[in-house]
């Protein structure tokens, strides 16, 4: 094999190495795009779920309860009790 050839072929693997770099670093980004969609997806569904449970008036109530009832405990006091 010739000089020449061989660095042809030297430059050419550079060259794959190259592109097969930038392929591997977009398939990283769309992953990590699609990994955020998908916990998104999670949590738009979390909200959907609470709100539809705060719109039952027993859950509300029960909501407001635990609210006061932590904001009415002493600094000291324990919650096990």
């Amino acid at each position: 094999m010739s000089a020449r050839r061989a660095v042809q072929l030297e430059r050419r693997q550079a060259l794959l190495e190259l592109e097969a770099e930038v392929q591997r670093a977009s398939l990283a980004a769309a992953f990590a795009r699609w990994e955020q969609r998908r916990m998104i997806g999670w949590a738009a569904e979390g909200g959907r779920l609470l709100l539809r449970a705060l719109s039952s008036p027993r859950i509300r109530w029960l909501a407001v309860a635990a609210a006061l009832r932590a904001l009415r405990r002493k600094p000291g006091e324990r919650s096990d009790a």
